[in-house]
């Protein structure tokens, strides 16, 4: 009776033993297929959620109804445009000019980026390019001040992009994925197995990675949309006035050369008419004789004509 008895035992504690073994790796496994289920359906969800739902889903895990976005850009964020200018002045007041520049860009709370200056010898006219970045704000005032200062406008253009879309974008493109990143850490907490805190672990990273890459792209947008880039090209212009000296000098040489001038079309003329004559002088020796002649046989019919007259 005693062996029955504990040969009984002995059979229910084996299979207490069995059924604890497969409970644990149906568990084991069941925890497993559904840490991958969940893994793909988060990723699979989160690129599909729009910021207002990540939001929501990142403090309700359990709604995962997607939820529609209302209302237009502007109201989800403000509008982002990128300025970008270019201006070509000229002065005559060089230095003048760059110190102004120089101290209005300080004042409006912007900054150089870049400045160039060639020609310093002072042979030729200095050039000078600079690079400023000037709050968007007051990008427009900025611009006017500029153009109201001592310099000519040669050219003048002015782009703006507008990045709004694209920003929104990269913002729902991070929610969803810190979204994933929560779900994926809280898996890893629940995890037990080593290949799944190494996959856990692979996918979370990659998931970060892209988190900053995301963050980097709307810094960049941040940055050139709050801060607006004007590229300037300053050139001198060599606007010299003659002195007292240099003008009384410069109307005696002209004087002198109107005179020397003169003389030289007089002696020219001169020339011209000795040449002529010497050049010609048997034609002109043959006309002479001919008038000569001429004039002699009219005087003398004359005369015969005057004696008729007085006969009669």
């Amino acid at each position: 009776m005693k062996k029955g008895i504990i040969i009984l035992l002995f059979i229910g504690l084996l299979a207490a033993c069995s059924s604890q073994d497969q409970e644990d790796t149906s568990e084991q496994e069941a925890i497993s297929e559904n840490n991958e289920i969940a893994l793909d359906n988060a990723a699979d969800r989160a690129e599909e959620l729009s910021p207002s739902d990540a939001n929501e889903e990142a403090t309700d895990t359990e709604e995962m109804e997607e939820q529609p976005t209302e209302g237009p850009i502007e109201e989800m964020t403000e509008r982002k445009i990128i300025y970008h200018a270019n201006l070509s002045l000229e002065t005559n007041q060089f230095d003048e000019a760059i110190r102004f520049v120089e101290e209005e860009t300080e004042s409006y709370q912007g900054y150089v980026v870049h400045s160039s200056l060639s020609n310093q010898s002072g042979e030729e006219n200095r050039v000078a390019t600079m690079t400023l970045r000037i709050p968007a704000a007051d990008f427009e005032t900025f611009m006017e001040t500029i153009e109201e200062g001592s310099v000519h406008i040669l050219d003048k253009s002015v782009n703006g992009e507008d990045v709004t879309e694209s920003y929104v974008d990269l913002e729902a493109r991070l929610s969803s994925k810190e979204v994933v990143e929560e779900r994926l850490l809280s898996f890893m907490e629940e995890a037990e197995k080593t290949e799944d805190l190494l996959q856990i672990s692979n996918d979370l990273a990659a998931v970060q990675e892209e988190i900053e890459q995301l963050k980097g792209q709307m810094n960049y947008l941040e940055n050139q949309s709050d801060y607006a880039t004007i590229d300037l090209h300053l050139t001198e212009r060599n606007v010299s006035l003659p002195s007292v000296q240099e003008e009384s000098a410069s109307t005696w040489d002209k004087t002198k050369e109107q005179f020397m001038n003169s003389v030289g079309a007089l002696l020219s003329f001169a020339s011209g008419v000795f040449i002529f004559v010497i050049g010609n002088l048997p034609v002109i020796g043959l006309l002479v004789i001919v008038l000569g002649m001429l004039y002699f046989l009219i005087r003398k019919f004359r005369k015969k004509a005057v004696g008729t007259d007085e006969s009669k």
